[in-house]
């Protein structure tokens, strides 16, 4: 057996093993329904007594199932108000004065929410942090402020292009050195 190997050799313990073999139950799985129920008639008890551990243990955990925990909603703005305001009864669905938008390629009450305004990209995406790459841009400050703060600024020019060959004074005092 390689465990009795291991156990003997590396000391008890060794590689997370215990130093006894686990007996294999040799239960046959309940076939009939006589014999279902019988094994559910056995647990009963043991699922009572460990329901009460479990409730008792969790009591002082947060219900999750009651919290506001999706994953987009890690990301939402609350500054922004409600997502969609909806109508309660049919007759204020029909009452709607909600204003037509003409580049729209359907009515509809929920028009922030449409396709079309998501092409023309016509309604920003904001949420608390970044959730598309897209979004990068324009939430951190630039790398390199080429200006300092002071407006206008020629570094380009200033650094990269070499004027050496423009200024006049040096042309001529080589053409005095020559004697022209």
């Amino acid at each position: 057996d390689p465990r009795a190997s291991a156990c003997s050799a590396f000391g008890p313990g060794a590689r997370g093993m215990p130093c006894y073999k686990i007996p294999k139950a040799n239960v046959p799985p309940p076939l009939t329904i006589h014999e279902c129920d019988s094994f559910k008639h056995k647990i009963k008890q043991e699922k009572r007594l460990t329901y009460i551990d479990a409730s008792k243990r969790s009591e002082s955990l947060p219900n999750l199932h009651k919290a506001k925990n999706a994953y987009f909603g890690f990301f939402r703005d609350e500054r922004g108000g409600d997502i969609s305001r909806e109508h309660r009864f049919t007759y204020d669905q029909i009452k709607d004065n909600t204003v037509f938008d003409p580049k729209s390629m359907q009515d509809t009450f929920h028009k922030e929410h449409n396709e079309s305004i998501r092409k023309r990209c016509a309604k920003p995406h904001t949420t608390r942090w970044m959730v598309r790459s897209s979004q990068s841009y324009g939430w951190l400050p630039p790398l390199d402020d080429v200006k300092m703060g002071f407006g206008r600024s020629s570094v380009f020019t200033r650094d990269a292009m070499d004027v050496s060959h423009v200024s006049t004074s040096h042309a001529t005092s080589a053409l005095g050195a020559l004697g022209v």
